[in-house]
């Protein structure tokens, strides 16, 4: 029983760390992503590698949450099968 509880924080802590970062990410100005001023003109390499290195954080932060939900889910899953089988005893 304390394992599953003990599991399902930690499933949630990991999402709020997931939610966390996410809005970290997406509150970056898009002109401080593509490296751009008012006086310069964009700069496609720097710019390019920039959209890649946002793509692969998205990336990782939906393999994060996913994890995250899915160690939630072993944790309430545990739990109710500890309660079912005292249950059943």
């Amino acid at each position: 029983m304390t394992l599953g509880v003990v599991t399902f924080l930690v499933g949630v802590a990991l999402l709020l760390l997931t939610f966390k970062l996410a809005y970290g990410l997406f509150s970056i100005p898009p002109s401080i992503v593509i490296s751009s001023t008012k006086d310069q003109s964009v700069d496609l390499g720097k710019s390019a590698a920039n959209l890649g290195s946002v793509g692969i954080r998205v990336v990782l932060l939906v393999v994060m949450g996913l994890m995250g939900s899915l160690i939630a889910n072993r944790g309430i899953s545990l739990f109710t099968g500890s309660r079912t089988k005292r249950h059943r005893e």
